[in-house]
């Protein structure tokens, strides 16, 4: 599409975000034919079948979705067909850019924090009875502020128990965000809205989505890269991530409100909920080294899927040292005792790693 293309009343002026598209379309700025001081985002979507269930789903929830009223959500308020046969959104204008693209240089708990607030917008929509059913971090802009938008084509209603299937198609989540039971056909459920938070944390933190692991994801350390973090604080990071992708919903936190809590407790160097699963195998995590230096420019790509996470070196260390403490000592004293008694020292000891 060109600059000074018309859509209905609206001019597409700006092609947003590198004019780079994204797996759900092309984003513009558009500007009012009559009103120059009103603008608008434009989605552009692809001539596809799914393009045409994304506007059905639009017209059988439009009038609902109208009713959505918070100055983190922009809903589309208009739709149509370009001169070239591609469907297009209008919604309320934006600021910012992607959330992956927005967070290169932030801090981690700045990324983290975004997560929190994006939960605290989703926790308006469940109490109006929508749900985030396809997350997309193309359609979570964040301005340099750390202002937040979620651009609503992904929210669904919830689904009704005696018909959880909904009219027409959406644009899907983005590889790598939908939950295992998504993939299987299940309607949309606040676990799988939790997968799909808990994946973009994963690339948030590591920089790489759960997929990327393997079946090696409860294994890995996503905050390994960051140098900064103790590793108590490692661990109960990346217990907390485990919990939020864990294959099965019910390992998950019930909803997005439940993931915020723990992001919260962390951030204050506090205990959470996946700790219960997988204990803490250090001392407690203390506020003051939570608060250390911010210094990392960039989403971490040191770590690696088969790397050891630092915290499970330092105990295996720790485990060593002292089990041959544990058997000098005895040696010893076996030695002090006459060698009768020494001579019945074990041959082959083996040494328990932790």
């Amino acid at each position: 599409m060109s600059e000074g293309t018309a859509l209905g009343v609206w001019r597409l002026t700006t092609a947003l975000h590198g004019a780079d598209g994204g797996p759900s379309g092309q984003w513009y700025r558009a500007q009012h034919a009559l009103a120059a001081d009103q603008a608008a985002a434009v989605l552009v979507l692809p001539r596809s079948e799914r393009a045409a269930g994304v506007m059905l789903r639009f017209a059988d929830q439009a009038l609902d979705m109208g009713q959505l009223s918070h100055p983190s959500i922009s809903v589309p308020s208009d739709s149509g067909v370009t001169p070239l046969g591609q469907p297009y959104m209008i919604l309320r204008w934006a600021e910012g850019q992607p959330i992956v693209r927005a967070c290169s240089h932030l801090p981690l708990r700045a990324r983290l924090n975004l997560i929190v607030k994006l939960c605290e917008v989703l926790r308006y929509a469940h109490q109006q009875s929508w749900l985030l059913a396809e997350v997309d971090p193309g359609m979570i802009w964040v301005t340099p502020d750390q202002r937040l938008t979620l651009m609503g084509m992904g929210l669904m209603r919830m689904p009704d128990p005696e018909d959880p299937f909904e009219r027409g198609m959406g644009l899907g989540s983005v590889p790598g965000y939908a939950s295992p039971e998504a993939l299987a056909g299940e309607p949309p459920s606040l676990g799988s809205e939790v997968f799909g938070l808990g994946a973009l944390l994963y690339m948030l933190v590591d920089g790489r989505l759960p997929s990327a692991f393997g079946g090696d994801v409860d294994e890995a350390s996503p905050s390994a890269s960051w140098s900064n973090l103790s590793g108590a604080e490692q661990f109960s990071l990346d217990a907390l991530l485990h919990k939020a992708v864990a294959p099965r919903a019910d390992r998950r936190h019930v909803s997005a409100e439940a993931l915020a809590d723990d992001l919260r407790a962390w951030l204050a160097g506090e205990n959470h909920s996946a700790l219960t699963l997988n204990p803490m195998p250090v001392a407690g995590i203390g506020a003051d080294a939570v608060d250390g230096p911010d210094t990392l420019s960039a989403l971490p790509e040191t770590a690696t899927a088969g790397s050891e996470p630092r915290w499970s070196r330092r105990l295996a260390l720790a485990s060593v040292i002292t089990a041959t403490l544990l058997v000098g000592g005895w040696l010893g004293k076996q030695y002090l005792q006459g060698p009768a008694t020494a001579q019945s020292a074990p041959t082959n000891t083996s040494l328990a790693r932790t």
